[in-house]
């Protein structure tokens, strides 16, 4: 029972699916945070339908999320940074052998038997995760926010409903999940003020790694940390 709908935004298309029946299986279990899987519920709902501003998505001066990336900053920094974080447990990390990553692997591996001369697209991954996993909910969401008069827009990769906490999930083949946390973080910290949301983590993954971590550490310990380096943060202004 997937429900899609595509949307053109600057020329680019985005497939929204919607697994319906992953959705109301947990909408059946009894647990506390029930009414804010139906709120989810009715987001997405409103999405399938069409009925979002996509005059907004499709105007170029407006602000994009995926903007929101961490720049001016030596690797080396970084890098060190995202070990504090882990090692204090802010940030959880987990290996290729956890469920997201395991998910990419086996789409990697069926792209090299059947000698596909490429790395398998994000569409591919996420419809792959949607269809085979129990937990995931919807890919390619549409997200959009105005705030002091000030527009931004997005498209959150995958979310999932775990035990009592909704995740927003971001696929980062990359791997430099701490360069573009800001932008993840933000579709968590969004979600949580539109659908009035307490239980929910973002996460970042790709086939070797995930990390997990509370939205809000980008207005703590990511704020206070890039402050000290003088690195601007111009999602603090839509936030």
């Amino acid at each position: 029972m997937i429900k899609k709908r595509d949307f053109i935004h600057q020329n680019i298309k985005y497939s929204f699916n919607w697994n319906l029946k992953n959705h109301k299986e947990k909408l059946s279990q009894l647990n506390s945070k029930r009414e804010e899987f139906k709120r989810l519920g009715t987001y997405l709902k409103k999405i399938y339908q069409g009925s979002i501003p996509n005059n907004i998505f499709n105007t170029k001066t407006i602000t994009r999320v995926s903007q929101f990336k961490v720049k001016g900053l030596k690797n080396g920094f970084l890098r060190s940074f995202s070990k504090k974080l882990i090692n204090e447990g802010k940030i959880q990390k987990s290996d290729s052998n956890s469920k997201l990553p395991k998910f990419a692997k086996k789409v990697y591996e069926i792209y090299y038997n059947n000698q596909i001369n490429k790395s398998p697209g994000h569409e591919t991954i996420l419809k792959n995760i949607l269809i085979k996993d129990k937990d995931s909910i919807a890919i390619e969401v549409p997200i959009w926010s105005v705030n002091k008069n000030k527009h931004i827009t997005g498209h959150i990769d995958l979310i999932q409903i775990e035990d009592s906490t909704i995740k927003i999930i971001d696929y980062k083949p990359e791997g430099n999940f701490l360069f573009s946390l800001p932008q993840v973080a933000t579709y968590g910290i969004l979600l949580k003020k539109l659908i009035h949301i307490e239980n929910l983590n973002c996460i970042s993954f790709n086939k070797n790694s995930a990390w997990e971590y509370n939205p809000e550490i980008l207005t703590t310990d990511i704020k206070n940390f890039l402050s000290s380096k003088r690195i601007s943060r111009i999602w603090e202004d839509f936030l």
